[in-house]
């Protein structure tokens, strides 16, 4: 399957973008531990930190896109 340059970066940002918001909803579920004084579940601080870890690899991914010389991409 190949798809077009603006496409694939299209999609890699959108993505990006959903990881973002999950990490502040998430984010916010924290805050709510915080002010109860309890100590948040293990799962949700892993989550968070593995939506950090994909914007992460998203945001390298855009950049190795945006320099590219490529017309399409094979997947």
């Amino acid at each position: 399957m190949q798809l077009k340059k603006d496409l694939l970066f299209d999609l890699v940002k959108s993505t990006r973008i959903h990881s973002e918001e999950r990490i502040k909803a998430l984010e916010i579920n924290l805050h709510k531990y915080k002010q109860a004084n309890t100590k948040p579940p293990v799962h949700l601080l892993e989550r968070i930190k593995s939506y950090e870890e994909k914007v992460l690899e998203l945001n390298h991914l855009e950049s190795e896109i945006k320099e590219s010389s490529k017309v399409a991409w094979k997947i």
